[in-house]
C-alpha cells in the first residue's frame, strides 16, 4: 500500500476543509404573509385573528405590547428582518415604536409611522441558532380602541398591524416585497 507524503496529505486534507466549507447551506429567505395558509403556525403570542384590509390584503394585529413569531434558520447567519407594519391610531395618539428581539437579543428599536410602511432591521449571526428562532416585537403601547375612538366596540388592546415579514441572508439575495 502506497502512502502519501506528509506534505501532499495536508494539502489534501487543506483542500478537503475548504470544499467542505463551500458546501455549507447558504442562509434562505423566509416569508411569511399574514394569512391563515401561510402563517398560522408561526403565530406564537400576542396577534389577533387574520383581517383584511379594503383593498383585500390580509394582516394581523398585534394585539398586545408584545408579540412574538416562531421562525426557523438554518443556523448562525447575519441577517435583514423587514416587515410591513402601521400603527394603532386615533386622534392625538402618542407616537409608536416597537423594539425587534431575536431569541434574546435586543436588535433596533424603531418609530412606526402613521399608514403601511416597510421596517427593516439587521440581525448578527450569533443572534440565531439552528432550528427554531423567536422573533419578538416589544412596542411602547397598545390600546383599546373602544377606549379611544367614540363608539367603538373593539375590546382588543391593539398596537400595530402586521401585513407581512420577510428574513433575508445579509448580503445575499434581494427581497422581492415593495
Amino acid at each position: 500500500m502506497r502512502t502519501l507524503p506528509p506534505l501532499c496529505s495536508a494539502t489534501v486534507l487543506a483542500l478537503a476543509l475548504a470544499a467542505a466549507a463551500c458546501s455549507r447551506p447558504e442562509p434562505r429567505t423566509l416569508f411569511l404573509n399574514f394569512d391563515a395558509e401561510s402563517s398560522s403556525r408561526a403565530l406564537t403570542s400576542g396577534w389577533s385573528g387574520y383581517e383584511k384590509t379594503a383593498s383585500g390584503d390580509t394582516f394581523v394585529w398585534a394585539q398586545a405590547r408584545e408579540a412574538a413569531l416562531a421562525v426557523t434558520a438554518d443556523g448562525p447567519a447575519d441577517r435583514l428582518i423587514r416587515f410591513r407594519a402601521w400603527p394603532f391610531g386615533w386622534a392625538g395618539a402618542p407616537g409608536q415604536s416597537v423594539t425587534v428581539w431575536v431569541n434574546d437579543v435586543r436588535l433596533e428599536t424603531l418609530t412606526v409611522l402613521a399608514g403601511p410602511r416597510v421596517y427593516e432591521t439587521a440581525s448578527p449571526g450569533p443572534a440565531w441558532k439552528s432550528g427554531v428562532n423567536v422573533l419578538r416585537f416589544e412596542f411602547a403601547w397598545a390600546e383599546a380602541p373602544k377606549d379611544r375612538i367614540p363608539d367603538a366596540a373593539d375590546t382588543r388592546t391593539l398596537a400595530a398591524a402586521f401585513d407581512w415579514v420577510e428574513i433575508l441572508p445579509l448580503g445575499g439575495e434581494v427581497s422581492k416585497q415593495p
